[in-house]
């Protein structure tokens, strides 16, 4: 039998997505303090990684990632000395150097896949997929019922369910540019399995990815693809959907409610739901972060005492002397390391959207990737951005610096041909 050993080529990828809960949690269990402990192990020794292979590889970087590393790389000096000087420790937090370590996993990721096309995105997709079903099975049983969805008892992290949103995207482009039945009714469940879980953030990041992911593939795509051939099963499948719901709705009436429910809280995202809570802590910290803007609060922000108060009890929502936790990367990135700190993120996120859509044309893994890290403008409002997602943001860049030639040969003769074939039916028209 012959081995595949392009799996080797995903292990740096899988470094960092072995981050998630939906991983941990299948060696901690539920036991919140044993999965802390690994998961501050496990991102000190792959940001320290992250770092030295970075600076290792500083020479494959183009010009801009160059400047960028060099950006990061000062701002986490100035840091360390900072430290020094007023701790005579060159971490005293790690917790606070965390925001800015993080940055690595870009270059990290970037740097390796950058002139190393082996990666299978396939091998990618199996892994997250059995890393979820284990995960549902094993770890969050209870949330595999209509109960545990009408107490709205989600279980599942935020951050595993955005990830499960890149085998969507890669099922649907599998049945979009080669087709297959089963690429399309694979689309089909991992989007029932994002409604299910009831994720409004996910639900909102769903719909802009689709409406980017519609423009790249239509406008983008290497190669032309026809839309509509997906009418029919769509058809089949939303006439399907409508009664089986119809008869699921009879038996159980407040599945519809907490439809009404959940839509309510999207609309009214600053006044009710997770979405008020999260406005409050904004509102509780904004002081703060207007004072510091710039350079954020660093050091002295993880020793302020927390800001944020309960109001049933009036005590702190979080405990003293652990950092502040907040529930948006704007917010959280703001506070820590202020203005220049996100700048230097959202370089290489502007960079990697920018050279995408500016590209004269794609391929199938340059849209799906492109189209998930757009998502990262939305989900970053709602929740601190998971560790995959600058691994992800790394491949983008890594992948978006690669345009062959061929792709561009490919779609515009494409164009021409389909533009010679509207002349010449034209032509038949008129005689």
């Amino acid at each position: 039998m012959k081995l595949n050993y392009s799996i080797i080529f995903a292990i740096p990828l899988l470094m960092v997505m072995f981050l998630d809960p939906m991983y941990l949690e299948l060696i901690s269990g539920n036991d919140e303090n044993t999965l802390g402990s690994i998961l501050s192990m496990l991102v000190k020794l792959n940001a320290g990684v992250a770092l030295l292979y970075s600076a290792y590889r500083f020479q494959t970087m183009s010009p801009f990632m160059r400047l960028v590393f060099a950006l990061v790389t000062i701002y986490l000096f100035g840091m360390i000395m900072e430290s020094y000087y007023k701790y005579s420790s060159f971490f005293i937090y790690p917790h606070v150097f965390q925001r800015i370590l993080l940055f690595y996993f870009v270059f990290f990721i970037y740097t390796f896949y950058k002139n190393n096309d082996y990666l299978q995105l396939r091998h990618i997709i199996n892994i997250i997929l059995i890393g979820f079903i284990l995960n549902v099975v094993l770890i969050h049983p209870e949330a595999l019922s209509i109960a545990s969805f009408t107490n709205h008892e989600r279980g599942v992290n935020a951050s595993t369910m955005y990830m499960i949103v890149i085998p969507f995207l890669y099922f649907a482009s599998k049945y979009l540019f080669e087709g297959g039945v089963y690429n399309l009714m694979m689309s089909f469940v991992v989007i029932f399995a994002i409604i299910f879980f009831q994720h409004r953030t996910i639900w909102v990041c769903m719909s802009g990815i689709i409406v980017v992911y519609v423009y790249l593939v239509k406008f983008k795509a290497y190669k032309p693809v026809n839309f509509g051939k997906l009418l029919p099963i769509v058809l089949v499948i939303a006439v399907l959907g409508i009664l089986s719901s119809a008869f699921l709705f009879s038996m159980h009436p407040e599945i519809l409610t907490k439809f009404q429910e959940n839509f309510s809280d999207i609309e009214n995202a600053s006044e009710q739901g997770t979405g008020g809570w999260r406005y409050n802590q904004f509102l509780s910290y904004l002081p703060f972060i207007q004072d510091n803007f710039l350079m954020g609060m660093r050091f002295e922000g993880f020793e302020l005492p927390i800001q944020f108060y309960r109001d049933d009890i009036d005590a702190p929502v979080f405990e003293d002397g652990n950092g502040h936790h907040f529930h948006s990367f704007y917010v959280d990135v703001l506070f820590y390391i202020g203005f220049v700190g996100m700048a230097l993120f959202m370089m290489m996120q502007v960079y990697a959207v920018k050279k995408g859509f500016t590209s004269k044309a794609l391929n199938e893994k340059q849209i799906v990737i492109l189209a998930f890290i757009t998502s990262g403008f939305i989900y970053g409002i709602s929740y601190i951005l998971p560790f995959f997602f600058y691994a992800f943001l790394g491949l983008a860049l890594a992948y978006l610096e690669q345009q062959p030639e061929s792709y561009t040969f490919i779609r515009e003769s494409g164009m021409r041909m389909r533009a010679r074939r509207r002349a010449l039916q034209k032509t038949l028209h008129s005689v």
